[in-house]
């Protein structure tokens, strides 16, 4: 088969900007078709669709300029792949195989190198994109088109259609020396990820990117009393001819977050993670996603090792959110991704040990760049309410804005568990948590569902100056980011999240014909 060419490349953008010039000709709305996602919102269903899911091939890597142009629909773990023979990884690798480029960049995605590189968009030099009247651009950062390049970032595909990305690459390692530190408290926990993080960050800007001792930062609260702080470093070879090496990308390997859970019960530990086992240590079980899958079947079926392999295929991340869609959504499940100051982290963990009461919290600490916009170009902090916070500027990491010299360490807090079965319940639960998100200056991550209203929504970016770039980039046609994440309530009786993955694997394995 002919490599695929720049060449190529160009003749399918152009065959889709016709079908979207179409679309602005005929006025009418449509929506964009990636082929897969692993965002928790749930499509409407009628809509005109472009479908741009065969835009997913990679079309350089280049060695000089450490970058690689890319489509967006190519996933991450197929990036690792081509890069890493060369000795290249992306900057920031998501820790799902199956999250796109082009969904990282339109989305707000970070892992545990973003405590030196920031979000995921922030990787990303220049984009291609088809504006709503069909007419093909390029936006450059920090030039052509910038602001079109600003406002397309995280904005959920709403401002163009993105056929095209340029993503900033590093130098690679063949392993990551993982460690993993106990936590006693979630003062400990916060405490042990300041120090490190601002440790290496001085470094790094000091003397280069591999000046740091460290290369990945996270942490993973499973209760209130126990914390596993996790770091990691690239490194070349094992230490020594004993040392350990792990992997969590086989169906015989443990979970990850059961992994560092039982390492950390009293003590530190120290292993080797082959890189890419690394960058995708959560797709087994996607977290702990993969818990509900065995509590619907307890007690007839337990979590162990032997039931995790053999359910493998059915508990990869890609698995369990084509299972989630068909399913109609999370159902009760809480899927929340909320990136907070530093300064109010505190009181969000509070929150979750008093009443939300989920465990574990994944916590990933985020660089707030001050040459990047944050998380959404449109996006301010809330005016807060009093609170035990008022002492304390929870607002200083947002009031700075682009291009004024200082960095800020934000936090973003994974919450993912089980939420109550009565709809009415579960909605007021949600609700209460975004009003705690609003007190404590927080931003909701939209992958996942919003329960606010049309004008709380509002109320957290600025509609008048979203709306003018619509209507500059003639995305008028295009769903608005309100349009996307408002919520479509799960109809009672349809199968549930652990139902359908149950059924998913039937149809795999050949047990349903027609």
């Amino acid at each position: 088969m002919a490599p695929y060419t720049l060449a190529d490349h160009s003749a399918t953008v152009k065959a889709l900007s016709v079908e979207v010039s179409a679309f602005h000709t005929s006025k009418t709305p449509f929506r964009i078709n990636h082929g897969s996602t692993n965002s928790t919102r749930v499509r409407a269903a009628g809509t005109p669709t472009l479908n741009i899911g065969h835009l997913n091939h990679i079309l350089s890597i280049s060695p000089e300029s450490e970058t690689a142009i890319v489509e967006p629909n190519v996933p991450l773990d197929a990036l690792v792949a081509a890069t890493l023979p060369q000795g290249f990884i992306p900057l920031v690798v998501m820790e799902f195989p199956g999250i796109t480029v082009g969904g990282g960049f339109s989305g707000a995605s970070g892992e545990s190198s973003s405590w030196r590189e920031g979000l995921f968009d922030c990787t990303i030099t220049e984009i291609e994109v088809i504006l709503g009247n069909g007419e093909i651009v390029k936006a450059v950062k920090g030039g052509l088109n910038n602001d079109l390049f600003d406002m397309a970032r995280c904005s959920l595909g709403t401002l163009g259609v993105v056929t095209l990305l340029t993503i900033k690459l590093r130098d690679a390692r063949p392993y990551v020396e993982v460690t993993y530190q106990h936590a006693n408290s979630i003062p400990d926990v916060l405490k042990q990820i300041s120090k490190i993080c601002e440790d290496n960050y001085t470094k790094s800007k000091e003397a280069g990117q591999g000046s740091a001792a460290i290369d990945f930062v996270e942490a993973i609260q499973y209760s209130p009393d126990h914390g596993a702080v996790i770091t990691g470093r690239l490194v070349s070879c094992p230490i020594s001819p004993s040392s350990r090496i792990q992997r969590f990308d086989r169906g015989f390997d443990p979970w990850f977050y059961q992994h560092a859970k039982s390492v950390t019960l009293s003590k530190s530990h120290t292993e080797l993670v082959p890189t890419s086992s690394y960058f995708f240590r959560y797709d087994r079980g996607a977290f702990w996603s993969g818990e509900s899958f065995f509590k619907y079947l307890s007690p007839l079926v337990p979590n162990n090792a032997f039931t995790r392999w053999l359910c493998a295929p059915t508990l990869t991340t890609r698995a369990i959110y084509k299972s989630m869609h068909a399913s109609g959504g999370p159902e009760a499940n809480i899927v929340q991704d909320l990136i907070l100051p530093f300064t109010t982290a505190q009181h969000f963990l509070d929150y979750v040990a008093e009443e939300l009461q989920i465990w574990p919290i994944w916590i990933c600490p985020v660089r707030h760049k001050a040459e990047d916009v944050w998380g959404h170009p449109v996006w301010h902090p809330p005016n807060a309410t009093t609170h035990s916070t008022d002492a304390i500027d929870a607002t200083e990491p947002w009031k700075r804005k682009k291009g004024n010299g200082k960095d800020d360490l934000t936090l973003n807090f994974g919450v993912w568990g089980a939420g109550p079965s009565n709809p009415d319940e579960f909605r007021r639960v949600n609700r209460r948590m975004e009003d705690k998100l609003r007190e404590l200056h927080g931003m909701k991550v939209l992958y996942a569902h919003s329960f606010y209203s049309e004008d709380e929504f509002w109320g957290l970016y600025d509609k008048t100056q979203y709306e003018r770039a619509r209507k500059k980039w003639h995305a008028d046609a295009l769903p608005s980011v309100w349009q996307k994440i408002k919520r479509n309530e799960v109809k009672k009786g349809d199968p549930t999240f652990a139902q359908r993955m149950l059924q998913e694997e039937h149809v795999e394995k050949g047990g349903v014909e027609g």
